[in-house]
């Protein structure tokens, strides 16, 4: 990964001007970015968009999508072959996330839309989204992550974050804590953008992540599409997204939320024990869990979080991914008190019936399981 964007900048200034009679919408943030653009996605159904998210959790095609759905696989296909073709040609020097958001730009210039959706991979300022100007910017939380290149204080998070305002551009901002919400007021006025603090219009419990993420997403249509938002027409949750409070059936009953960082993590716990999900006992039978690479004071973090819950047995695992938490790290942490490290997890959960499980951690992991349980 190399932060940066004189390279896709180059790739992309041929194909930049064709989205000039489109508005852009960059949706930034720690966590809910992803159910926040989906939602938005799901909601500009009868309009031409086009939607970037970045990882792609089971299959690559999830990072492209249209208002008719996800990118058709042949014609990807044929859209990386020629994309290489000119990225070897011009010597463009591009990383893989670099390389694919230069597909999808490629792809969407086929077709100008009416709104282009980007979720930012990682920061904001230095992100490739950030070549394009924001007419829009969406900013569901602010939480420690990445801190070895974003910064370890909120501030310095946000900062980054709001790389991605323009003058005129609007911020609307779900942001929860009140000194982060007057800093991006200022940051917002220094830069000569607009900001709507979703926090003055809505009174909804931090915890409740899914519900905040979606609240973000229709105030954000009906700003795109000239309507008026009242949070009374919108109190309906619909459907949870793949991978995003996805229920899955078998002979079991698999919930999976990816839970990837202390925030996040603890935001989960607090949704699951809050009134609308009291138990007496534990409400699941297992808890599986897997981590992508990072450091081993946010594991203990959340490992402990985890046993402090009372939601259910843990079992901690680990999966075959190039980001994912090396097996000498996660063995060393199955050693805490209260936990069962699974190193094969596959088999272990081989032949379960009727039992009721919480997956959680790592969105690659959720990929991971999700395909082996759709497959078998």
């Amino acid at each position: 990964m190399r932060p940066g964007l004189d390279r896709i900048k180059r790739a992309l200034a041929p194909i930049l001007p064709k989205f000039q009679n489109t508005k852009i919408v960059i949706i930034a943030g720690t966590n809910g970015k992803g159910e926040t653009t989906l939602r938005l996605s799901n909601l500009l159904k009868d309009h031409s968009h086009f939607t970037w998210t970045s990882p792609h959790i089971e299959r690559i095609t999830e990072r492209f999508r249209s208002e008719k759905g996800e990118i058709d696989v042949d014609h990807l296909q044929a859209l990386i072959d020629r994309c290489h073709e000119t990225v070897l040609r011009e010597k463009y020097e591009l990383s893989f996330y670099e390389f694919l958001f230069y597909v999808f730009c490629t792809w969407a210039a086929e077709n100008p839309p009416e709104y282009l959706l980007l979720e930012v991979g990682l920061g904001g300022r230095l992100d490739a989204v950030n070549v394009f100007d924001a007419d829009l910017v969406l900013l569901p939380s602010i939480s420690r992550d990445h801190q070895e290149i974003l910064g370890r204080r909120y501030d310095q998070i946000l900062e980054e974050k709001l790389g991605t305002l323009r003058p005129k551009s609007t911020l609307m901002s779900f942001v929860h804590l009140k000194y982060l919400r007057d800093r991006s007021r200022k940051i917002a006025s220094r830069i000569g953008a607009a900001m709507i603090d979703m926090e003055t219009l809505v009174n909804v419990p931090a915890y409740e992540f899914s519900l905040r993420n979606y609240l973000l997403a229709t105030a954000a249509f009906c700003y795109l599409t000239n309507r008026v938002f009242r949070v009374e027409d919108w109190h309906q949750m619909p459907a949870p997204l793949e991978h995003r409070g996805e229920i899955f059936r078998d002979a079991n009953e698999w919930m999976f939320f990816g839970s990837h960082n202390v925030d996040g993590m603890r935001k989960l716990i607090q949704f699951l024990q809050s009134g609308n999900y009291n138990f007496s006992k534990p409400p699941f039978d297992s808890v599986i869990v897997a981590f992508s690479d990072r450091n081993s004071a946010d594991l203990k973090a959340m490992l402990k979080m985890l046993q402090a819950s009372g939601l259910g047995k843990i079992v901690l695992t680990i999966f075959p991914h190039p980001k994912a938490a090396k097996k000498e790290v996660i063995a060393g942490l199955g050693t805490l008190e209260g936990l069962e490290f699974v190193e094969d997890i596959k088999s272990y959960v081989q032949g379960w019936n009727q039992k009721r499980v919480l997956v959680t951690g790592s969105y690659y992991f959720m990929g991971h399981l999700q395909s082996f349980l759709r497959g078998r």
